[in-house]
């Protein structure tokens, strides 16, 4: 059935709303099947509850989703959607979320990327897209202004990411639209491809990228001009003004480097892995800092909608072999660490050639860095034969080779295209033994044998392995940082000790994880130093409600819980938070030598966790729990 051309439109509809609100009340629905458009009109309690983002795709797949299903059936839901502060005049709020049924994990997938995709989504009239189904042919959605055209794409299918945005560009004559493309990556179904906007931002992890190309979708084009509205100016100017005058104070390792310049920093005290976890240290390391690439690579700084930080690198480099395209950005720490240390990797240029590649290809560079790294461990132990390539420790040619085979799914790139649980299955007992995953998704880069705190968020992330929705130790471990006076908000002392876990950092981690997932639901970077009246006072100023810090941290909660809920139904259980071996192996020298936690400790603190949260000892939400957060969702 052909669904090229079908189009919907707002336009000349009444309008739902009667006053100025950052939301518009428009959800706009997309069925591939049958090529069918429509809109929801949710009430305003339905805002309030959920908020947005990961609020909002926790929604539709607990009551839309078919339990179980395998994430590249058609019937996989694929959402877009901002928050109801994204869009708005609060700086940090250029960001908006992805999420889905995860190809990955099998779990939820929800990740949240920057730039100016999601304000151009809101000011096209939408505050969420959610897709169903999956085309015949390949097609990508344009909407512009409450207009909506499904569109052949079959003439973009296997080009990269920056190639399909100008074409699509070119065709539509709109030089200014903002994309969310798959690559080839995504096309060729690689459990950890991602969704790239505006050819350098990427909602990375958990392979929505590959949910994205099941459905034949090469790409969603938007282009807005409608306001996103205010219901107290005046109030969320008094946000606005606080930020813009501290954040070059607060904010000064991002305005001055980005996240590239804690490279050297986070090797030297411990915290990034090297050689697959193997090592204690990198030679060569400051080859990969900031400090040190910036002087031959750094083309420009860009930032991402009402940010004034550019804190995003573009980085550029020719010579007669090797060409890095600006139009990719440049890379942060995550995937220095991945490309990097965690592969023996000290040339910086061949890491930024190694994002570049991510970024045209579609891929989650830290799942790629991790997956690489382990295939190289498996080819140093002899686990890996009859392949005409394997890349290997320190060579930085192989990891390039290895990335181009990852997204065209050629030889040792199919393998490593099911990412490294998948390879440890099939490959036995000694690759298990080296690996470094948490509910099947590859670790990022900030060492879980270090930050132990961290390392339990891993391990219960509803997503599989992630810092951003988690405490990140060394974060909440001296006064005054950005972690401890949102702690103090809600009556914690600090700072928290840097090692190990403690009751006390326990009740730290609860506040602070249920702040960052009500960052991104609303959708909020999590670079600023917002605290939970900040946040109430931003929510008052958009939306007109009266929030109290208590009601923001009991929506994050709401979030958490939900995401648990997603958790039970889909088949995983309280067996499933915890660690893969490699997480738990030992050094025998250097900055944490000795260091990190064992099974059984991290199983003892994520036992207290259950009960800090209101759940069963089997990790099961109780229905007091569940009553008190106005959460009545069925698991079944």
């Amino acid at each position: 059935m052909t669904i090229i051309g079908k189009t919907f439109s707002i336009n000349n509809r009444p309008e739902t709303l009667t006053k100025e609100l950052s939301y518009t009340g428009k959800i706009l629905r997309v069925n591939l099947n049958n090529g069918r458009i429509w809109v929801e009109e949710p009430e305003e309690a339905f805002y309030r509850k959920l908020i947005g983002g990961r609020g909002f795709i926790l929604h539709y797949l607990l009551t839309e989703l078919p339990s179980r299903i395998d994430a590249l059936d058609a019937q996989n839901l694929l959402i877009f959607a901002p928050g109801v502060l994204s869009g708005t005049v609060l700086p940090g709020t250029g960001r908006h979320a992805v999420g889905a049924k995860s190809p990955l994990t099998g779990a939820l997938a929800s990740a949240e990327a920057g730039g100016w995709f999601g304000s151009e989504l809101k000011r096209t009239g939408f505050d969420a897209i959610i897709i169903q189904g999956r085309s015949d042919v390949p097609v990508y959605l344009w909407i512009k202004d409450g207009t909506v055209e499904i569109k052949d794409a079959s003439h973009l299918w296997g080009k990269t990411v920056g190639d399909t945005h100008q074409m699509i560009a070119d065709e539509l004559d709109e030089p200014k639209i903002r994309s969310a493309i798959i690559g080839p990556a995504g096309e060729n179904l690689v459990r950890y491809a991602a969704v790239i906007h505006d050819k350098n931002r990427a909602a990375g992890r958990s392979g929505l990228g590959a949910v994205m190309g099941s459905k034949n979708l090469k790409a969603v084009i938007v282009r807005g001009s409608n306001k996103v509205g205010l219901a107290d100016k005046a109030l969320m100017q008094t946000v606005q003004r606080w930020i813009n005058s501290n954040y070059k104070t607060l904010m000064s390792w991002a305005v001055t480097y980005g996240t590239s310049g804690s490279v050297k920093f986070n090797h030297d005290s411990g915290g990034t892995a090297i050689r697959n976890y193997l090592d204690n240290a990198l030679e060569g390391i400051e080859n990969l800092d900031a400090r040190s690439f910036f002087q031959y690579l750094l083309k420009d700084r860009d930032t991402c909608n009402q940010c004034p930080v550019r804190c995003k690198l573009v980085v550029e480099y020719h010579d007669k072999d090797l060409h890095i395209d600006p139009r990719y950005g440049g890379p942060e720490y995550e995937t220095i660490g991945a490309m990097g240390p965690l592969c023996g990797i000290n040339d910086a240029i061949a890491v930024a050639k190694a994002h570049e590649l991510c970024s045209a290809y579609g891929l989650d560079t830290i799942s790629t860095g991790a997956t690489i790294a382990f295939t190289m461990e498996c080819a140093a132990e002899g686990l890996l034969s009859g392949y005409d390539f394997l890349p290997s420790f320190g060579n930085a040619e192989s990891l390039i080779e290895s990335i181009h085979r990852i997204a065209k799914r050629e030889g040792i790139g199919n393998e490593m295209a099911e990412g490294s649980a998948r390879m440890a299955q099939k490959l036995g007992e000694k690759a298990q033994s080296i690996l470094a995953v948490a509910r099947g998704q590859e670790l990022p880069l900030h060492d879980p044998r270090y930050k132990n705190l961290c390392a339990m968020g891993y391990a219960l992330s509803a997503t599989g392995a992630d810092h951003q929705h988690n405490l990140i130790d060394n974060f909440a471990n001296f006064p005054g940082s950005e972690v401890c006076l949102r702690l103090e908000e809600m009556g914690v002392q600090t700072p928290l000790p840097l090692w190990g876990i403690n009751d006390h950092k326990i009740e730290g981690f609860v506040y602070e994880t249920a702040f960052k997932n009500f960052l991104d639901s609303a959708v909020i970077c999590h670079f600023y130093p917002y605290q939970f009246k900040h946040v109430a006072d931003a929510l008052g100023g958009a939306c007109g409600w009266d929030m109290t810090p208590t009601e923001i941290y009991e929506i994050g909660s709401r979030i958490i819980n939900m995401a648990r809920l997603f958790l039970i139904r889909e088949g995983f259980t309280d067996k499933d938070d915890t660690l893969s071996a490699r997480a738990f192996y030992k050094l025998s020298s250097g900055p944490i030598a000795g260091r990190g936690l064992t099974p059984e400790e991290l199983k003892y603190w994520i036992q207290k966790y259950y009960m800090c949260m209101g759940w069963s000892n089997e990790g099961a939400p109780t229905p007091e729990t569940l009553a008190h957060l106005n959460i009545n969702y069925p698991i079944a």
